[in-house]
């Protein structure tokens, strides 16, 4: 008796910790599921459906009655004096080093632009287009960016910065 019941056990463990054993064959079938999943999204690839979703979370306000990105954040203007600094920046650039913030600042310098470089407690620099008052300038200004900035903007979408 004694040794039916190690032998159970013994066949029992076995085939428990066998059955487990992930091979690089289960991975590739799950990883297989997953991007067929992703493609099946209405026919949008990864990459497209991952942008969308990140739009979704990103922060918005109605102004005037259209829907755009703005956000709320604390900074200090860098090189300028400070009453250059207005309430609503258009911010067309995004920098992780002041010197190439200041070389975007001055391209929008040299075609008659009031531009100005930000910085956030996290040393991240903004280089902002245009600051206005009222975020209804702001909005306005940010409608017709393509026409006021003839240069190629460098990050994907421009938004607008409050201060709080």
């Amino acid at each position: 008796m004694r040794n039916f019941f190690i032998m159970a056990l013994a066949t029992f463990a076995a085939l428990t910790f066998n059955s487990c054993k992930t091979t690089e064959a289960n991975y590739k079938a799950a990883y297989d599921i997953t991007k067929n999943r992703m493609k099946a999204k209405d026919g949008i690839d990864s990459v497209t459906f991952s942008k969308i979703e990140a739009e979704k979370t990103e922060a918005t306000a109605v102004v005037a009655g259209d829907s755009v990105r703005l956000i709320t954040h604390h900074v200090n203007i860098v090189d300028d004096s400070p009453s250059a600094l207005k309430r609503y920046g258009v911010v067309v650039g995004e920098y992780k080093q002041v010197f190439n913030a200041r070389s975007f600042r001055n391209r929008l310098k040299s075609e008659k632009k009031p531009a100005y470089v930000v910085m956030d407690a996290a040393r991240k620099y903004y280089v902002i287009a245009h600051g206005f008052d009222t975020s209804i300038e702001a909005s306005d200004y940010l409608k017709r960016l393509d026409k006021e900035v003839k240069m190629k903007i460098p990050i994907e979408r421009p938004w607008i910065l409050a201060r709080p």
